[in-house]
């Protein structure tokens, strides 16, 4: 009997690249070159270095355009006019690549997610079953395969072909092909213990069974795993509230660092934004310290609503100061393409063989810094290599990100291999904190938590979104008009007006939620923080604009939150949130 079991046959080409710097010499030779033209002889002479070795570099030098002959009065060599800015800017020298292209023909089978050859394998395209061949077909509502979702098994199936000191740049997808096939399984091989190279465990096992009940299974879609809450440790200390704060804080984590930092902002502000510069100044000055110290800088940022490319050029211009002088060639990453997320994350190793992940709503790139931040700084082993995987999946669909990418899955599998080095946290003693519990939070769970936030709370509910906009009443009101039945303390704080909604539409329920909940808007300072708090406890800190956006599960990425629950701690975020607040605006003052 013929099994066929739905596939997707997948054809591109991978670009394999290597990248080389400059060595000393070739640099001494461009500075020689710049001060006194000369030949290949005086050059080799004047440095004390073999001739052919000079001979080598100015032919790499040519190649590039940074060197050029002058033949009048007399032939000699001598900078170029792009070799000479280069020198006068202090600006790098360019990298030189090669690349080569890899031809990719794999198949996906559905059932057992193997990654096959196409040598490998034999595809039919038929849907029919008959008596000697029965069919797994594709599910129902799956949406289709795409040259992102395939690039990680392009990953997986490149990584044998590559030389050692090459890299996967990504995948020319102009030309690729994805297409709807089945594979063919002889049962009898399969009886037999014969499968072809790449068979998966579970495509073993489901085939094993096939054969035991003669039963032919229905796959089903496939969807994202149910969100898990795991332990951790996190206190008080790990909330970081106020403006002031998180660009020490900023600070602090950049200087600690020793191999990576990694920064995803919203947006980017041009160097000609004049609002808060001087506070945004700082935190480009902590990257350049990072850099002179070697740490690779990863610079991303999420919006693709890019008017006129103003935050891609932004970052350019951030680029190429950071890359001046030549102090920090080969290590700042700063990426022009948006990753289409809202998130904000700061990341980077401890330099004590750890990690520090902070996420919430500081735009770190963009900020004026007169607002209303709040984000969480993770630390935990475990936690922080979550965190960092999801980061990783923010920025991987960005085929030049694959180094960044790269350093991500190396840095959270040393977080995990020390975490299972370490005894657990119950047993760590009151040094490591209270424990706590600990969620990752996407897109569309925000809703669901805080619509079960609403129906938990016993005394408080408290809920800081930027904006209000078209969503606010299913949001966010109607979910405090729920706690309000039963709670005291309910109230819901905000700065901005968004979309449609006018005051008259605020004021409307206002009245609806009198002596139920407090609708609370605070001018100055904004609120750019997005939180949610209820009884003691448990926390939300997150990206996500309650009242003005709605998650989504396709687009899962675009809102990351974590909730934690530890004792106390909704209540140590109030008392400092409330610090920055009028006294009016404060949960001291009776509900209206």
């Amino acid at each position: 009997m013929k099994l066929h079991v739905a596939a997707w046959h997948y054809r591109a080409r991978a670009i394999i690249q290597r990248v080389w710097g400059w060595s000393p010499i070739e640099e001494m030779v461009l500075l020689r070159l710049h001060t006194v033209p000369g030949t290949v002889e005086s050059v080799a002479s004047a440095l004390s270095i073999p001739s052919l070795i000079i001979d080598a570099a100015v032919a790499r030098l040519m190649q590039f355009g940074l060197v050029e002959v002058q033949l009048v009065p007399k032939p000699v060599l001598m900078t170029s006019m792009i070799g000479k800015e280069l020198v006068h800017t202090d600006r790098p020298l360019p990298e030189r690549t090669v690349e080569r292209e890899v031809s990719i023909s794999l198949v996906y089978e559905r059932a057992g997610h193997s990654v096959f050859r196409r040598r490998d394998v034999t595809l039919d395209s038929t849907r029919d079953s008959t008596g000697s061949v029965r069919i797994v077909g594709f599910p129902k509502g799956e949406p289709p395969e795409t040259d992102d979702t395939m690039a990680d098994r392009v990953q997986r199936l490149v990584a044998s072909q590559m030389r050692p000191g090459e890299w996967m740049r990504g995948i020319r997808t102009v030309n690729s092909v994805i297409e709807q096939k089945f594979v063919v399984f002889d049962m009898n091989d399969a009886r037999d213990g014969v499968f072809p190279e790449g068979a998966s465990e579970d495509l073993k096992t489901l085939l094993g069974e096939i054969l035991k009940t003669g039963n032919i299974p229905k796959l089903k879609a496939l969807r994202r795993p149910e969100t898990e809450s795991f332990r951790t440790t996190f206190t008080s200390d790990g909330l970081v509230v106020g403006a002031e704060e998180h660009l020490s804080r900023f600070e602090e984590i950049a200087d600690s660092a020793r191999s990576d930092l990694f920064v995803l902002s919203t947006f980017v502000a041009p160097a000609e934004d004049e609002k808060g510069r001087e506070h945004r100044e700082r935190i480009i000055k902590a990257i350049e310290r990072a850099c002179r110290r070697g740490v690779h800088v990863h610079l991303f940022y999420g919006t693709t609503l890019d008017e006129r490319s103003k935050n891609a050029n932004a970052m350019e211009a951030l680029r190429l100061r950071l890359t001046a002088g030549n102090l920090t060639r080969g290590y700042v990453l700063v990426h022009r393409d948006p990753v289409a997320s809202h998130a904000k994350f700061l990341a980077a190793d401890d330099g004590q063989g750890g990690a520090v992940v902070l996420l919430g709503s500081c735009n770190w790139l963009s900020s004026p810094f007169n607002s209303v931040e709040i984000s969480a700084e993770v630390r935990e082993h475990e936690a922080s290599a979550n965190l960092l995987d999801v980061l990783r999946n923010i920025v991987g669909p960005l085929a030049v990100a694959k180094r960044s990418v790269e350093e991500l899955t190396f840095m959270a599998a040393e977080l995990r291999r020390r975490k299972r080095s370490l005894t657990n946290i119950e047993a760590r003693g009151a040094a490591a904190g209270p424990s706590a519990n600990m969620t990752i939070l996407f897109a569309d769970d925000h809703e669901r938590v805080l619509r079960s936030a609403a129906h938990r709370a016993r005394n408080r509910f408290v809920c800081c979104t930027n904006r209000l906009g078209a969503p606010m009443v299913p949001g966010v009101f109607n979910p405090a008009h729920v706690a309000g039945q039963r709670v005291a303390d309910v109230r819901v704080y905000y700065s901005r007006r968004s979309g449609p909604i006018k005051r008259p539409h605020v004021a409307r329920q206002r009245e609806r939620l009198v002596g139920l909940a407090r609708i609370i808007p605070v001018r100055e300072p904004q609120l750019h923080a997005k939180f949610l708090a209820w009884d003691t406890d448990s926390i939300v800190i997150t990206s996500m604009n309650w009242a003005s956006q709605a998650g989504l599960a396709e687009n899962a990425l675009d809102e990351i939150g974590i909730l934690v629950e530890a004792p106390e701690l909704a209540t140590a975020l109030l008392e400092r949130f409330e610090t920055f607040l009028p006294a009016d605006a404060r949960g001291s003052v009776n509900p209206i």
